[in-house]
């Protein structure tokens, strides 16, 4: 079984039906406390009547919703323009004027509460509402705020962009003078550095270092072929000794070396203006004739040092012509290789050239990114300046709005308050309320055993049997497998009916034989016990006033129906616990 405190934290619904059908007169007090209230409320509350006006604001442009406004008060927000004027109605001088032309005399944290204004959704447009006790007072106070709000919103309207024209320009002149020192700085840096565009030189100075590292491993592996080459050649010329010695003495003229290096630079120039030019343009065009040109000059040269070289050894012997073309082979690869080697010494020098430049770049753009922040965010402001001169310029000469008084207030012809049917249905309403509260906590204060609604409430058990004194052989049955069922001759044997009263405990001894009595309170005797108890679970009954009750492990509660429990009879019962199986209630008699 459940312990009790878990029992009554759950409260049943017909128990709060049977509460609410017990303690009807609460309700019925409540609702007429309720409409009392508001029949009051009705005939002797104070009448409250309203004057609506309306005003059309209208933007320099005359439309209802532009810009960033527009996009607000299609969202829900409301147009920035007409919010402003929501407020300059409500603003506290404003309605201090009105309550002197209105010659009210009342504090004004109460004088304010007669107005609002709100601005209707999607629309350029103000609701105005005044109130008061009198249909002609309330009409006139809404009259006397519309002309106050007119004459005070265009006066302002007219004084007020002149001198704001006059502040903008004077911003917008040192904000063109941040500009201008922003602009100067960066020039002056690009100057200092020589720089034109520095993200895209930079850009361009990485292409063309991969492309010169591109042409250094290619002149790299061309002089390692010219070296093997030369060595093939002196190899075949070993054979001749005579001949060798020859080539030995063979040396390339100045004028070779100094084309050499000219071939080396014109190659490197051609390299350069491909990436820039298509290869039919003119200057690269011009590039490549001059390289051809110092290439067939080169060969010209080789070719009169190899004769006047093999013109001497002629002499002496004749030439073979295979060991001549080993002899002009050899020649040619000598001054392709000191080309070769004068390219890549060019090369070289260029990639210091870069790679000094790359070790500056990080410092220049960090400068560089700087000064442009700078210009920007200067820049930035000054947009701003524009645009906020311009549209002070616009207001200037057509105004910021134009308020119109769209709809005059009118005269009310009922009040607002009180509402004879909306105030005494809230009354009623508010009525029915205070009557259930006030009956179900009647109901949960009473400790009437009266029901097994308010036996599970008040105790957490159920109610195994009502009964007028006796209990027929089918409630006996039902009963016994009640017991059964909560583990009677199964988890406990022995249950003590215990009678609240005296005039009870006859009756609890009635319904202890009924169910099974073994024993009785007069003589301990057992008696046989019935089929339907298993043989096993016993039932004792005590009276109310003894002093030493069977000893049992469980209870059953036998009480009159309608007997109230008091506070000490209630916490006693509550202290049990799970050994309180159940409550038989005994119907014909009250305490």
């Amino acid at each position: 079984m459940e312990r009790w405190d878990e029992k009554r934290e759950t409260i049943a619904l017909p128990w709060l039906a049977y509460a609410l059908r017990v303690q009807w007169k609460w309700v019925v007090a409540g609702i007429l406390l309720g409409a009392g209230v508001a029949g009051a409320i009705i005939l002797f509350g104070e009448r409250r009547y309203e004057a609506q006006a309306k005003l059309l604001i209208e933007s320099p442009t005359g439309a209802a919703f532009g810009g960033v406004g527009g996009l607000s008060a299609l969202m829900g927000a409301g147009s920035p323009d007409i919010n402003t004027q929501v407020e300059v109605l409500l603003a506290r001088p404003l309605l201090e004027q009105v309550q002197r032309q209105a010659a009210i005399q009342e504090p004004y944290r109460d004088f304010e509460k007669r107005f609002r204004a709100t601005a209707l959704r999607n629309t350029n447009i103000v609701q105005m509402i005044a109130s008061d006790s009198t249909p002609d007072g309330a009409q006139r106070l809404a009259n006397l705020w519309a002309q106050a709000y007119l004459k005070q919103v265009r006066a302002l309207y007219e004084q007020n962009p002149s001198a704001l024209v006059e502040k903008l320009s004077k911003e917008l002149q040192t904000q063109e003078t941040a500009l201008r020192d922003a602009s100067q700085r960066i020039t002056a840096f690009l100057k200092r550095k020589q720089l034109v565009a520095p993200e895209e030189q930079l850009s361009k100075s990485v292409e063309k270092y991969a492309d010169l590292l591109e042409q250094q491993r290619a002149q790299q592996g061309r002089q390692i072929a010219l070296e093997r080459q030369i060595g093939t050649i002196r190899q075949q010329l070993r054979r001749e000794p005579k001949f060798y010695e020859a080539t030995r003495n063979l040396a390339i003229p100045p004028e070779v070396q100094q084309l050499n290096t000219k071939i080396a630079e014109l190659e490197i120039q051609r390299s350069g203006l491909l990436q820039e030019f298509q290869p039919d343009a003119p200057e690269v065009k011009l590039v490549e004739e001059q390289l051809a040109q110092a290439r067939r000059e080169r060969e010209k040269i080789l070719a009169q040092a190899l004769d006047k070289q093999f013109l001497t050894v002629a002499k002496q012997q004749t030439v073979s012509p295979l060991y001549l073309e080993l002899t002009q082979a050899l020649l040619r690869a000598e001054s392709e290789l000191q080309a070769t080697r004068a390219t890549l010494a060019v090369l070289r020098q260029q990639q210091a050239q870069f790679e000094q430049l790359f070790r500056r770049t990080p410092d220049l753009m960090a400068e560089y990114a700087d000064l442009r922040r700078q210009y920007e965010a200067a820049l930035t402001l000054w947009t701003e300046k524009v645009r906020a001169y311009e549209q002070a310029r616009a207001q200037q000469l057509i105004g910021k709005v134009s308020p119109i008084l769209l709809q005059p207030p009118a005269l009310p012809d009922r009040p607002v308050f009180p509402r004879p049917v909306l105030t005494t249905g809230l009354g009623i309403t508010l009525g029915l309320m205070l009557g259930v509260l006030g009956a179900l906590m009647a109901a949960w204060r009473d400790r009437r055993l009266s029901n097994r609604w308010e036996v599970e409430r008040l105790l957490g058990v159920p109610v195994l049997a009502e009964t007028s004194g006796t209990l027929t052989p089918a409630q006996a049955q039902l009963v016994a497998w009640q017991l059964r069922a909560l583990g009677g001759g199964e988890t406990w044997h022995r249950a003590l009916a215990m009678p609240l009263t005296p005039h009870a405990h006859a009756i609890a001894q009635r319904i202890a034989a009924a169910l099974d009595t073994p024993e009785t309170a007069a003589s301990e005797a057992p008696l046989p016990a019935p089929a339907y108890t298993n043989g096993v679970l016993r039932i004792y009954t005590a009276s109310p006033d003894a002093f030493a009750p069977p000893d049992a492990e469980r209870l059953i509660l036998v009480a009159p129906k309608g007997y109230t429990l008091d506070e000490t009879t209630l916490q006693m019962l509550t202290q049990t616990g799970n050994r309180l199986v159940g409550v038989i209630l005994v119907e014909g008699e009250s305490r």
